[in-house]
């Protein structure tokens, strides 16, 4: 008979829990998949499968999945037809125009996967195309959300190629078309470029009247052929700018006074801060009589007799009308049809008056213009070679104006600028001092007259070169 240890036993259990352990160990190792969830899928990025698109098409050969986010809106038809859509991969990535074999009910930011092996990309007039796929390789996985990328015209028209089929915003401008309507050759003004627009003629915005002006609009970047466009999804991409307007009829101080100090104050509204030099270059009062026949009876107006070194009718924040925000300035003004020896005379500091030799206006070569600076404190740092302006003053810099100067007197137009809101802004207009966020938190503006003589024989030195100009109103926009 076998005699057994009683330690056996011991190690024998020992051994089989080290086995078990192993086991268990290796089972660790792998990925263990819960029950229900689908397996898992390469992601392809959208990127990677426009770079095969050429003008023949090309079979997918990789397996797996492209995913992102409908930017397209097929319930205001401003896309081709039903069967089309675009798709985003995230915010600032890769999007693309998908073609389905037939309709779908995919709506605005439904998040999606397609299946792509063996599918068809290609390129139609410059635009990428994953082209007649069929319905049942798309799945909806969820919603999602694309933040537009914040651009301009001509920085989109750099980037057209790698911005193709994906979601932008361009800030302040001007939406235009022949008729004032949404339609298909409207266009984008951001005040330095335009830019083409894309309305489908069954879209159901198409024909409604354009907004006067714009914070933003965002749209999906469409290309055809060497044409950039921009297609909006729905009117609610386009954010109007809330208007403010100061028709220079409610002045706070119109009756004569001796009082000095209200030379300071000679030029404020009940609506708007408006101040200038009553002395030498801004006035108000009733219009001159040659002024009669295009001006309103009885009121009052602001006139600049002088030219950009004296004129400035300069504009300040109030606890009634702050400008930050400022995003469109509009302008109506018109030339003096007065000539010979003028004398303008401030309505509340009688005694002050600006007297100038006007001669008379040479229509279609002399040019009424009127312009605007916006004041940044200077750093007074030393620059070799350039004239500094001293540390605590203000250095002035020009909007560019979006309208045509005029050529005839004694008819009001509209002069439009768009007011530079963010440091973007500030930096395309070459103002590189530290104190440019002093001025966006805190903005003011000097409308300047930019009349000038073309007339032969007439120099800057002549006493008789200045053409007056008078304000009618002025409209500021905001976002």
């Amino acid at each position: 008979m076998k005699k057994i240890h009683p330690a056996y036993p011991v190690i024998s259990s020992m051994l089989l829990i080290f086995l078990f352990s192993m086991v268990s160990c290796k089972k660790d190792n792998k990925p263990i998949r819960k029950p229900g969830l689908p397996p898992i899928v390469n992601q392809i990025s959208i990127a990677s499968i426009k770079a095969l698109s050429t003008e023949q098409s090309v079979k997918i050969k990789d397996e797996g999945v492209i995913r992102g986010v409908v930017i397209s809106d097929a319930s205001s038809k401003n896309v081709v037809n039903n069967k089309t859509l675009f798709l985003q991969e995230g915010s600032g990535k890769s999007g693309i125009m998908v073609k389905l074999q037939a309709d779908h009910k995919f709506k605005l930011n439904d998040s999606l996967e397609i299946k792509i092996l063996g599918q068809t990309v290609t390129t139609l007039n410059e635009t990428v195309v994953l082209q007649d796929l069929a319905n049942n390789l798309v799945k909806k996985l969820g919603v999602g959300k694309i933040i537009p990328r914040e651009t301009s015209v001509r920085e989109l028209e750099a980037n057209k190629k790698d911005w193709e089929g994906s979601l932008i915003r361009i800030s302040a401008g001007k939406l235009i078309s022949d008729n004032g309507n949404y339609s298909g050759n409207m266009k984008i003004s951001d005040g330095k470029a335009t830019l083409a627009s894309y309305i489908i003629e069954d879209a159901v915005f198409n024909g409604q009247g354009l907004p006067q002006d714009i914070m933003s609009i965002v749209g999906i970047v469409h290309l055809n052929g060497s044409k950039l466009q921009l297609a909006p999804r729905n009117t609610s991409d386009i954010l109007p700018l809330k208007y403010i307007r100061d028709e220079f009829t409610t002045w706070r101080y119109t009756t004569w006074t001796y009082n000095l100090v209200m030379e300071r104050y000679a030029l404020l509204t009940e609506l708007a801060n408006w101040s200038g030099d009553t002395k030498d270059g801004t006035i108000k009062q009733l219009v001159n009589p040659a002024d009669a026949v295009f001006t309103k009876s009885g009121k009052i107006y602001p006139y600049l007799p002088k030219d950009s070194l004296a004129s400035k009718l300069q504009l300040y924040s109030s606890d009634k009308l702050s400008l930050k925000g400022l995003k469109v300035l509009k302008i109506t003004f018109a030339a003096s049809k007065s000539t010979g020896d003028i004398r303008f005379i401030e309505q509340s500091v009688g005694y002050e008056e600006i007297a100038i030799n006007v001669l008379p206006f040479n229509t279609g070569t002399d040019v009424v213009n009127i312009g605007v600076e916006i004041p940044i404190e200077s750093t007074g740092e030393l620059i070799p070679g350039k004239l500094v302006t001293p540390k605590g003053f203000e250095d002035y810099y020009r909007v560019a104006l979006l309208t045509p100067p005029i050529k005839e007197t004694g008819k009001f137009y509209n002069a439009i600028f768009i007011i530079p809101s963010n440091m973007e802004d500030l930096k395309a207009m070459g103002i590189t001092s530290i104190n440019r966020q002093k001025w966006l938190d805190n903005p003011a503006i000097r409308i300047i007259n930019l009349s000038s003589r073309k007339t032969a024989g007439i120099t800057t030195r002549n006493r008789d070169r200045y053409i007056p100009i008078l304000i009618d109103k002025v409209e500021m926009g905001f976002q």
